[in-house]
């Protein structure tokens, strides 16, 4: 119906979206996500141990991986604007579930519901980012910078957000009402000023030829690389260092919520400098190496930090999140110079990088806690951020 969606070309006119309105549900939704991410495996441990949070991030992750390797036949059928409003909707009602806990096994699988359906709507976001760029590759890093810094700007305030909102009390289960209303006015906004998007040809085609298509590419290859590992990096940010910050280093939640923002500040200050950098003068190469090098080492000094004060830990994650900025912005540019918007099987593999990252994050992190105390896991983490850093010596750089 022409209420819903419209054809998927449009040879006339002017286009029926703006890079505004992409900034402002990228920002609705990067608040929606994070105001809950931190605090879901401290909630999720009441109904289960430690190694079983873990498992449930991977059954979420693999439900999410089936998912994206079926969504660009869903966006062929039904259009982009509406596989956006149905996911988000399958998202709020498992938030609002979440929140009202009425029993642990309905509790878990609504959470798993929630990680599985939360890594689509970035594809949806990036299928309406990639359109407005189109073919224009010499404004892709600043563009996808600029994208980046703002929706840092909402991970910036989802922690403090998140303090206020469980506070004194313990409230964690508080959070997901307000994800789940934040999510209403993502939808809204999405019916009110989306409905008319023109869809781009979307090519529907088997996993096999989606890999056979990456393999003849070294350089798309290896920035997949690099971005399955900065999405592994992000699962223990949001899994392990909050819980190990709760259960082990024993600080409450308003102190936890200001050291994550303190580390979220990074990608405010950095992400778009960076992507105009990879535009104009470095290319991204050498960026995405140093911050592979940053990540290693501020990851592996997580292990010595437990006894240090509160100033030590915010400092520790500033200087993380400079290394995530600096990967963050290089693999998004770097990829979007190589691919057009028209092209969701491609942006669907590199998507799926994140829920492959998901998977393997959580049974890494569960395996490590089985044979190592919860400090010296993180050492295992600094050793895989490494590879980082030879991985991208392949790369061919833009400048």
């Amino acid at each position: 119906m022409d209420f819903y969606r419209h054809p998927f070309t449009k040879t006339e006119g002017t286009p029926t979206i703006t890079m505004a309105l992409v900034h402002i549900i990228s920002i609705l939704f990067t608040f929606q996500v994070l105001v809950t991410a931190y605090s879901s495996s401290t909630y999720i441990k009441q109904f289960l141990d430690e190694a079983q949070v873990g498992l449930m991030y991977s059954v979420g992750a693999t439900i999410a991986i089936i998912i994206s390797l079926i969504l660009p036949r869903i966006l062929r059928k039904i259009g982009n604007v509406m596989t956006t409003l149905f996911l988000s909707a399958l998202i709020c009602i498992s938030l609002i579930v979440l929140g009202m806990a009425i029993t642990p096994t309905l509790t878990v699988f609504a959470f798993i519901i929630y990680l599985a359906f939360t890594p689509q709507i970035y594809l949806n976001i990036d299928i309406f980012l990639e359109t407005l760029i189109g073919k224009n590759e010499n404004s892709t890093g600043s563009k996808r910078g600029m994208i980046l810094a703002l929706m840092s700007v909402a991970a910036l305030l989802s922690p403090l957000a998140m303090g206020q909102i469980i506070g004194e009390e313990n409230n964690l289960s508080a959070v997901y009402f307000v994800g789940a209303g934040v999510g209403l006015l993502f939808m809204t906004l999405v019916i009110a000023r989306f409905r008319q998007f023109y869809d781009p040809p979307y090519k529907t085609i088997l996993v096999r030829n989606m890999l056979k298509d990456a393999a003849k590419d070294v350089d798309v290859r290896t920035v997949m690389i690099a971005q399955f590992l900065l999405q592994f990096f992000f699962t223990w940010a949001v899994i392990y260092i909050p819980l190990f910050l709760a259960n082990e280093v024993g600080l409450d939640w308003d102190v936890i919520s200001k050291i994550l923002a303190s580390g979220l500040l990074a990608f405010v200050i950095f992400e778009y400098p960076i992507g105009y950098l990879a535009d104009k003068k470095y290319g991204e190469k050498e960026m995405m190496a140093i911050g592979f090098v940053i990540l290693a080492l501020a990851s592996a000094s997580i292990t010595v930090m437990a006894s240090l004060g509160i100033i030590s830990w915010m400092i520790l994650m500033f200087i993380s999140r400079i290394g995530a900025s600096l990967v963050e912005v290089t693999t998004e540019s770097y990829f979007f110079k190589h691919v057009e918007g028209d092209e969701p099987n491609l942006i669907s593999l590199f998507r799926l990088m994140r829920p492959l990252a998901n998977l393997t994050g959580a049974l890494v992190g569960s395996i490590s806690l089985l044979f190592l105390p919860f400090h010296l896991m993180f050492v295992v983490l600094g050793l895989i951020m490494t590879v980082g850093v030879f991985t991208t010596s392949r790369l061919t750089d833009t400048k």
